[in-house]
């Protein structure tokens, strides 16, 4: 979650910053956007469906879906995982949260 937090994950958007990858765009989708924590949390076309948990969950509080809410609401922390574990994204990195 801390990495999530503070964007220092392997997404394209912090490797690039730190010269690890060529690019800082978004590998998984054709929107030509940076692979931030905010694209891949929220708005990555390529992990719709993934996301559906995590949307499901946010508005069960009664709350507007934001970077934000996800992040720092501690009931979320589980429906998080299983989101970040679903996509694969981060497996290689992080293995199974």
């Amino acid at each position: 979650i801390t990495q999530l937090v503070t964007g220092h994950i392997a997404l394209n958007k912090h490797l690039h910053h730190i010269s690890k990858v060529v690019s800082p765009m978004c590998m998984k989708c054709n929107t030509n956007s940076p692979e931030t924590v905010d694209h891949f949390l929220l708005r990555c076309p390529a992990y719709t469906n993934q996301r559906f948990p995590l949307f499901t969950q946010c508005t069960n509080q009664r709350r507007d879906i934001s970077l934000h809410i996800i992040l720092t609401n501690p009931e979320n922390y589980s429906t998080l995982a299983g989101y970040v574990n679903a996509t694969s994204r981060l497996k290689q990195t992080l293995g199974m949260i």
